[in-house]
C-alpha cells in the first residue's frame, strides 16, 4: 500500500500554476486511492504548502539552514527515502542554467535519485512537461533520470518526442495532460466576492489579460529580443485597439509573483473606460485563480498555466507563446490557431487576436466543450496508475490497463 508520497517539483506558492497542479495531483490521487495520502513537499515557502491545500500536504523547507539550496539537499532526500513513491511534476526537466541548482532542478535531481533508486524506491513522473534540452549534458541527464521512473506520463505530445528524441527506452510511457486542467476551482460565491471586491460587476463581461516578465527571451523571435519597453508599448497599443471598439472592462491578471510589477506598467499605459483591476496571486491562492479566471469573457494569456486554468474552466482563451509549451498545448486543445508566436507579435496582429477572440468566443467555448473533458480524462491517467499500486496490482498490468483506456 502507499501511504505516503514525496512531491517533487516547483512548490514555492509563488506560480499559480504550480500550485494548482500540485493541488490537481493531491485531488486525482486521494480520489481514485479512495483515502488520503500524506504528501511530502519540499520547498523554500512552508507557510504556503500549510496555508493553501486541501489535502494533507506537510512541507520540507528547504532554504540554506535547512542544508539545501531548493531541491538539492538533505530535505528532498529525506522526502524520497520516508517515502513509499516519489512524484516528479511540473515542467522542471529542461537543461537552461543547469548547474544553477537555486534555477535549474533536473541536475539537483540527478544527484539525488540515483541513489534512491538503488535503495528500491518507486518513482513516476506525473504528467510532467519535458524540455527544452540543448545541450549534450543536459540531454544525457533527462535519459539517465527517465530511465529511472517506474512509469511516466508527459502533459504533451512535444514532450513525449522529445523523451524520444535523446533516446529514452522506457516502456512504461503514456501522453497524459497537465494536472491542473482539473484543479477544483473557488465556489461561485467566493468569485462573486473577489470581483466585488475589485471593483468589477460580477455579472459583467470582462477581459482578462495575463502577460510574463519573460517578455520573449525564451522565444523563438526574427531578431533581437524586444525588450521591455517595446513589448510593452505593442501590448498597450493592441489593448488600446481593442478597447476602441469592444468597450468591457479588463482585470489584470498575474498567476507569478515576478509578473505583478511588469503587469502594473501595462496598466499605467492603457486607459480603461469601463474600468480596470489588478488580480494577483500574491493575495489570493490558485483556487481563487482558477475561479476568477472561469468567469472571464476571454482569456488573453502569455503563462502557460493561466491558459491552462481558464481551458480547464471552459473559459474562451488566447494566447501570446512566449515559450513553445504554449504552442503545445493549444494543439492539444486543437486551437492553434489561437496562440500567437513571438515572430509575428506586432500591434496589429496581437489586437486582430483579442478582437477575434472576443468575436468568436462562443465559438471557441463550444471547442473547449468537446476537447477539456478528453484532456482533463487524460491528465487523471497517473494517478489511476498510483491508485493501482496502492491496491497491490502489478505495475505492468495496471499500466497496460490504463494504456488501454485512453487508446
Amino acid at each position: 500500500m502507499i501511504s505516503r508520497i514525496a512531491l517533487l517539483g516547483s512548490s514555492s506558492g509563488r506560480n499559480a500554476g504550480d500550485a494548482a497542479l500540485m493541488a490537481g495531483i493531491m485531488e486525482a490521487v486521494d480520489h481514485e486511492c479512495g483515502t488520503g495520502m500524506q504528501y511530502l513537499v519540499p520547498t523554500i515557502r512552508p507557510e504556503y504548502i500549510r496555508a493553501h491545500y486541501r489535502s494533507d500536504a506537510r512541507p520540507l523547507p528547504t532554504l540554506p539552514w535547512n542544508l539545501a539550496l531548493k531541491m538539492l539537499g538533505r530535505p528532498t532526500w529525506r522526502a524520497v527515502v520516508e517515502s513509499d513513491l516519489t512524484l516528479l511534476f511540473d515542467a522542471i526537466l529542461f537543461d537552461r542554467a543547469l548547474f544553477n541548482p537555486l534555477f535549474n532542478f533536473m541536475s539537483s535531481l540527478y544527484l539525488i535519485l540515483p541513489r534512491a533508486k538503488r535503495r528500491g524506491k518507486v518513482m513516476g513522473c506525473y504528467d510532467v512537461g519535458v524540455g527544452p534540452v540543448n545541450t549534450r549534458a543536459g540531454r544525457g541527464m533527462l535519459k539517465r533520470l527517465a530511465e529511472l521512473m517506474d512509469f511516466i506520463t508527459v502533459r504533451d505530445e512535444a514532450s513525449r518526442l522529445i523523451l524520444e528524441e535523446v533516446g529514452v527506452e522506457n516502456p512504461h510511457i503514456l501522453v497524459g495532460a497537465d494536472a491542473a486542467l482539473d484543479v477544483t476551482a473557488a465556489s461561485e460565491e467566493r468569485v462573486d466576492a473577489i470581483l466585488a471586491g475589485l471593483g468589477l460587476d460580477p455579472h459583467r463581461p470582462f477581459l482578462a489579460v495575463n502577460i510574463n516578465a519573460y517578455v520573449d527571451t525564451w522565444a523563438a523571435t526574427r531578431g533581437a529580443p524586444l525588450g521591455k519597453r517595446r513589448f510593452l508599448e505593442t501590448y498597450a497599443g493592441a489593448l488600446h485597439d481593442f478597447l476602441r471598439r469592444e468597450s468591457v472592462p479588463v482585470l489584470f491578471v498575474c498567476t507569478q509573483h515576478m509578473d505583478i510589477a511588469i503587469t502594473r506598467e501595462l496598466m499605467a499605459m492603457v486607459r480603461v473606460p469601463e474600468g480596470q483591476a489588478l488580480f494577483a496571486n500574491r493575495e489570493y491562492d490558485h483556487y481563487d485563480v482558477k475561479g476568477v479566471l472561469g468567469r472571464a469573457a476571454l482569456v488573453c494569456g502569455m503563462r502557460l498555466h493561466c491558459t491552462i486554468m481558464a481551458a480547464g474552466e471552459l473559459t474562451p482563451v488566447v494566447a501570446l507563446e512566449y515559450q513553445p509549451k504554449l504552442a503545445h498545448f493549444f494543439a492539444s486543445l486543437g486551437m492553434p490557431g489561437e496562440c500567437l508566436s513571438f515572430k509575428d507579435f506586432s500591434r496589429e496582429r496581437l489586437g486582430e487576436l483579442m478582437l477575434e477572440g472576443w468575436r468568436r468566443r462562443d465559438e471557441l467555448r463550444g471547442r473547449l466543450e468537446a476537447r477539456v473533458p478528453v484532456l482533463k480524462r487524460r491528465a487523471r491517467a497517473p494517478a489511476e496508475i498510483i491508485a493501482g499500486l496502492h491496491r497491490g496490482e502489478d505495475l505492468e498490468v495496471v499500466f497496460r490497463r490504463v494504456a488501454e483506456t485512453l487508446e
